[in-house]
């Protein structure tokens, strides 16, 4: 079975959004993202929020949990000693995971296109754009896509009892009050980095660019601009839109075709 394939069941079981949009301001990045269809997947360590993918890690672990993960890890001898020098030294697996983390790369998406805050925060105060893409026209490059969950009370990570559940402990959970935010990340792990040569610049295919959406305040003169920059960057295809203010009786931003 395909990566295609996995991505295909996940968005028709409703597992997985087919379209992912990010958020950018008008710069010579953003532009990039269009004329050599590169995104730049960061180190977890350096987000924003101190909490984010830095969920404390438990270090105090049962001697015997500790023997049993050794067992399990491929170490048969002197598991007595290499359990006692992890008892006493509880650091090295946080810092080998912290280790793990940093060599980890993901980019941020969101599953809306229409959010208030997300346009103030992330696209220059609704002066840049928002960028609509369909995952399952790259594949490789987005799997596999790991949707946020947004929580109130922090959990702790223990990769001697849990270690097949980083991905549930360290990269899903995030605060809640940032659920506005909606939140999708495409992670690229170690392997992947390495294939890349450690190059956190990812490339995608030209396809799956699908929409360019444009904020209210987006001035003519760059919507011009990455109209260009598409028909010269083989993405003739690319729908292009720009939000105005609903005018009803609720804080809503309305979708126009250009």
């Amino acid at each position: 079975m395909t990566t295609k394939d996995l991505l295909t069941i996940g968005v028709n079981q409703k597992s997985f959004p087919q379209y992912l949009f990010k958020y950018r301001a008008d710069s010579q990045n953003t532009e990039r993202i269009i004329t050599n269809n590169e995104m730049w997947f960061s180190s977890p360590l350096d987000f924003n929020d101190p909490f984010d993918c830095n969920t404390p890690i438990s270090t105090n672990t049962p001697l015997n949990d500790i023997k049993d993960w050794l067992q399990k890890v491929g170490v048969n001898q002197q598991i007595d000693y290499w359990a006692n020098i992890l008892k006493t030294n509880p650091n090295i697996i946080k810092e080998s995971t912290e280790k793990v983390l940093n060599q980890t790369g993901i980019c941020c998406f969101s599953t809306l296109f229409d959010s208030i805050l997300m346009w103030s925060h992330y696209s220059d105060y609704h002066k840049g754009i928002v960028l609509k893409f369909d995952i399952l026209e790259d594949p490789d490059f987005f799997q596999i896509p790991v949707i946020v969950s947004y929580k109130k009370i922090m959990q702790h990570y223990n990769h001697i009892i849990s270690p097949d559940k980083i991905l549930e402990y360290l990269i899903r959970p995030k605060y809640s009050e940032w659920s506005y935010e909606s939140e999708v990340r495409v992670l690229k792990p170690e392997t992947a980095m390495k294939a890349n040569n450690n190059n956190r610049i990812f490339t995608y295919k030209d396809t799956a660019l699908k929409e360019i959406i444009f904020g209210f305040k987006t001035p003519q003169d760059v919507i011009d601009k990455y109209k260009d920059l598409c028909a010269k960057n083989n993405k003739t295809g690319v729908q292009f839109s720009k939000m105005e203010l609903g005018q009803g009786t609720h804080y809503e931003l309305i979708k126009t075709k250009l």
